[in-house]
């Protein structure tokens, strides 16, 4: 149980960070939703209230630091604590070095690489003066090196890295910062795929199926959960093996 602590969770209102909400909140955290898209967000937080659960929004841009900052004030004066931040907003431009405009290659690399490093850097502060928090980043298979991926692969790469630096510099702080790597997920970027490519594909997989958001949703909850509490600087999940 998490005795309860508060989480911000980026990209909340949707997939993968939907389900997240919804796990952390019935394992008795409070989770903030920080999203662009309030509508979104506002469901989400129906839904756990609906399974007698407690969650807030706050609607903003990871990639804005002044309404990060923001969000994180409101945090803190509405519960006076941060105890945990999963990293998941995201979203891509697929394509080669040659396809990507520069304006597509930042807005990938910022809202994907940027935000969660703009978040952290708001979240590190209040959990240093609180004597340690959990930090889980929602990496991808794809930060191995995907074909026509390569502003994705390389913002998710990134996250990789910030995770295992991350972790360096704050063990002193007892900040643990981990990374999930979710497989072949059905989320806002595939689920627009036509079913025979999703059979197929999950075929291939470990399960024999494709992932759905509430598997990813599992693994944040064991890392921010109390069962965790020994491991930093881990990346868990999927190699990048028929992942699309």
């Amino acid at each position: 149980m998490s005795d309860g602590r508060t989480v911000i969770v980026t990209g909340g209102g949707y997939g993968i960070g939907r389900a997240t909400v919804l796990a952390l909140a019935r394992s008795g955290w409070t989770p903030v939703i920080y999203e662009l898209y309030e509508e979104r967000a506002q469901q989400t937080r129906e839904l756990v209230a609906q399974a007698d659960g407690r969650c807030d929004v706050f609607q903003g841009d990871v990639t804005d630091w002044k309404r990060v900052q923001e969000c994180v004030a409101y945090v803190m004066d509405e519960f006076g604590r941060i105890d945990g931040l999963v990293n998941n907003a995201g979203g891509r431009y697929a394509g080669t070095v040659l396809d990507l405009t520069e304006e597509q290659w930042d807005f990938t690399v910022d809202l994907v690489l940027k935000g969660a490093f703009l978040m952290c850097k708001a979240v590190v502060p209040h959990m240093i003066s609180a004597g340690g928090g959990s930090i889980v980043n929602i990496s991808s298979g794809d930060s191995y090196g995907r074909k026509g991926m390569v502003a994705y692969a390389a913002a998710k790469g990134g996250i990789n890295t910030l995770t295992l630096c991350l972790a360096a510099d704050h063990l002193e702080h007892h900040i643990r910062v981990n990374a999930v790597l979710p497989g072949f997920t059905v989320t806002g970027m595939t689920e627009h795929y036509p079913p025979e490519r999703l059979a197929a594909t999950g075929a291939r997989l470990v399960a024999a199926r494709p992932g759905q958001p509430e598997d990813v949703a599992n693994m944040v909850e064991f890392l921010m959960s109390d069962k965790a509490e020994t491991i930093t600087g881990a990346i868990l999940g999927n190699l990048p093996l028929a992942t699309h």
